[in-house]
């Protein structure tokens, strides 16, 4: 899809839209009183008619008509074992995309459930603690008033509000309770789809349509929970993508009047709906989609084509018009000057209306017809050609001019340890099936890491016996009236008293819950660490010899390294390849041949050509796979299970890249062929003049405030009509937007 920023308007800012129309009535005409002034001055005379017309303002915002995508993904994360398509592939909703590792699945799941069994227990007995806590608070409340004033004063501990102390724990035993409910329902949620997974581990199509897109496990097989794997694109379902304006900038949503100009024709348009979910997930990620329209009518839309959007508000419509440079001031009274039937000038007095940048609306004095003087410090032309303004296409091109075959499911092999190649088992062109023996690697970090996970069994068994004999100790020392219980236990202490029975009895009560809660918690550590260590061990003989063996089917299309050679970390084995295609990776570079746009690829669906040998080859463009700055783009996408952020994973291309098909299959030579050639910007069916005919006019007051216009020829007069451009020519050519269409009759300098 099309990156296209610099397609913003160059005049975005009002324009008064004057629009005639065959419709009759004058108003009250008033004869000047007012007193003689200096006439105004112009270069030559300039006049324009008193029209009909609407007041208000207008917006013109670019659209490219875009296939609907449909986003494929696994709502955990899992390490995908095999997808079965490629961009061009037609599908069917239901049609299996992609499979995930079961087993590792399977794992995660089991995780789960002891975490949750994990959650549930120590959430119990941090609750009984507490709840014990609590008792002995209110058992040592109750005790303080045994002691002297004296007494209290010297111990710290009775500064201490107790009621607040209680009070407090209650709150966070609320709190608690939020948040281990909030766990459950998160650890519930993740073994719902494992489950899923490990029920069936197959990724099916959410809708048909084309396969567009495919995650790349050229870097590794693992995909993070709602990470696009396959995205299919309805190309029957065109929408209009108004690139660049994101739903949380637009600002035309309350505009009276919205339409697009398809082949010249007009169509009334709406904005897609974005349900309340998506808003809110939007804000919160601040990541916001672009603002679509579509138009009950349906008209035929051609993907990658661009349409203008037109967005008007109006203040006074069918209203008698004239230029604001037309109107005069003396205090608070109104007029201009009228051509009358001598050729000369008269002043009239009118009353005003609304008014936007360019026209004022005329409610009395005025009648439609007359011509009007307007202030023009421009050279209005005298000799000049009349041209006839039509429409026609509008096409600026771009090139990819990196292009090759690509091949199906490609999977790199990348070592996981710095270590030395004992053997490499397989060859090129080799035909491998899952689980058989591509290589073995020798890694010192091989035997550390199992000797690490190792020592950190050891170690949480060292830290458990520690804690559990400190427990004992004090359980010891409390029974016994010991010095370490006074220590660690008493938080009052009465002088010269014995403990209270039972407060001596929740204080055993709390340490024989601290060492519950202490076994809970080793038992899960200890766990995990086996887990840990258990899959490091796997494929590893113990002493740092660890074998690797093949995921899926496939060939071997390169070896990398033979035995012998050392590698790092993440370096590249071998590759194993799919079956060859009949698809064209185009990637779009830096080229001393041709003008290119590095952000911008073809859309999906749009056509493309390649000449060879004096011969255009056309094709169309069936897939995307990087966006050059915007690889990682992101989608929303809502379904049964709620509305997520998904997103594609980096092509590794470093630029803007995408596939192809050409008609009738690739050529056998390549070699002579020239750059694919797509579009950058493509219109149907507008207006296009020559850059010669448009003029540009800065406001003396703002140098920024930059518009243009032509010279319209209305009858016997030529009068400066104010345009929208394009921000961008074509050769000598430029696209208008709005302001002359087909039939009217410009000045063309002599």
């Amino acid at each position: 899809m099309k990156n296209r920023n610099l397609l913003s308007i160059k005049k975005l800012a009002v324009l008064g839209i004057c629009v005639s129309f065959v419709a009759g009535g004058c108003g009250k005409m008033t004869e000047s009183s007012i007193p003689k002034l200096e006439e105004p001055v112009a270069l030559n005379e300039a006049y324009r008619p008193v029209e009909y017309g609407t007041i208000g303002s207008l917006q013109v915002l670019m659209a490219t008509a875009v296939s609907r995508d449909y986003c494929n993904y696994y709502s955990a994360n899992v390490n995908i074992s095999q997808i079965y398509v490629e961009p061009g592939d037609t599908v069917n909703v239901g049609d299996v995309l992609a499979v995930c590792d079961v087993d590792e699945a399977k794992k995660q799941l089991q995780q789960c459930k002891d975490a949750l069994a994990h959650e549930n227990e120590t959430y119990e007995i941090s609750a009984q603690i507490s709840d014990t806590q609590i008792k002995l608070w209110e058992s040592q409340a109750a005790d303080t008033d045994e002691f002297s004033t004296e007494q209290i004063e010297k111990k710290e501990s009775t500064e201490e509000d107790y009621n607040t102390q209680i009070a407090t724990e209650q709150e966070n035993q609320r709190y608690d309770k939020q948040l281990h409910e909030y766990r459950v329902q998160k650890i519930n949620e993740q073994m719902a789809s494992y489950q899923q997974i490990v029920d069936d581990g197959t990724l099916k199509a959410a809708h048909s349509g084309l396969v567009t897109y495919t995650k790349k496990l050229t870097d590794g097989r693992s995909a993070a929970a709602y990470e696009n794997i396959v995205i299919v694109s309805d190309t029957d379902d065109l929408v209009l993508d108004i690139k660049g304006t994101a739903i949380n900038e637009y600002k035309y949503s309350d505009y009276d009047k919205k339409y697009v100009i398809v082949d010249g024709e007009k169509y009334d348009v709406t904005e897609s709906q974005y349900t309340s979910e998506v808003l809110v997930l939007s804000k919160i990620n601040n990541r916001y989609p672009d603002v679509c329209v579509e138009s009950r009518e349906k008209p035929f839309l051609t993907a990658g084509q661009m349409y203008p959007v037109y967005f008007e508000k109006t203040k006074a419509n069918q209203a008698l018009v004239v230029g604001k440079d037309s109107i005069y001031k003396d205090g608070d009274t109104r007029y201009v000057y009228v051509k009358n039937d001598e050729g000369g000038r008269e002043k009239r007095i009118i009353t005003t209306g609304e008014s936007d940048e360019n026209y004022t609306q005329v409610t009395e004095g005025l009648k439609e017809g007359e011509l009007v003087y307007y202030n023009s410090t421009d050279q209005v032309p005298t000799k000049y050609s009349k041209y006839t303004v039509t429409r026609s296409d509008f096409d600026i091109a771009n090139y990819g001019v990196r292009y090759s075959r690509s091949d199906a499911g490609t999977i790199t092999e990348t070592c996981d340890y710095e270590g030395q190649i004992v053997s490499v088992n397989v060859k090129q062109d080799d035909t491998v099936e899952k689980g058989m023996l591509l290589y073995v690697v020798d890694t010192g970090e091989g035997k550390a890491a199992i000797t690490e996970a190792k020592n950190a069994i050891d170690s949480e068994n060292e830290s458990y016996a520690q804690k559990i004999a400190d427990y004992d100790k004090q359980i010891k020392d409390l029974s016994e009236g010991g010095s370490s219980a006074e220590e660690n236990n008493r938080q009052d202490e009465k002088p010269d008293t014995a403990y209270d029975e039972q407060q001596l009895k929740l204080n055993l009560q709390l340490l024989d819950l601290q060492k519950k809660l202490a076994s809970a918690d080793h038992t899960y550590q200890l766990s995990r660490l086996q887990s840990a260590y258990d899959s490091i061990s796997a494929g590893n003989d113990g002493k740092g010899n660890i074998s690797v063996y093949a995921k899926n089917d496939g060939k071997v299309s390169k070896v990398s390294v033979k035995a012998g050679d050392n590698v790092e970390k993440g370096s590249d084995i071998l590759q194993i390849t799919g079956n060859s295609t009949d698809v064209l990776l185009v990637q779009v570079k830096d080229s001393n041949s041709y003008k290119v746009y590095k952000d911008n690829i073809a859309d999906v669906g749009e056509r493309v050509s390649l000449e060879l040998d004096g011969t255009t080859i056309y094709g169309s463009c069936i897939g995307f796979a990087g966006y050059g700055r915007e690889a990682q783009k992101g989608y929303i996408n809502q379904d049964d299970k709620g509305v997520h952020i998904t997103g594609n994973t980096d092509s590794g291309y470093g630029n803007a890249a995408f596939y192809i098909k050409l008609d009738n299959g690739i050529p056998d030579d390549l070699t002579r062929a020239s750059a694919v050639k797509f579009s950058y910007v493509s219109f149907k069916k507008v207006v296009v003049v020559p850059t010669s005919i448009i003029h540009k006019q800065v406001n003396p007051m703002d140098k920024d405030d930059i518009s243009y216009y032509v010279w319209k020829i209305d009858g016997d007069s030529v009068v400066k009509q104010p345009v929208i451009l394009g921000d961008y020519t074509s050769g000598s050519n430029t696209l208008v937007l709005y302001g002359i269409d087909e039939g009217d009759e410009i000045c063309l300098a002599s």
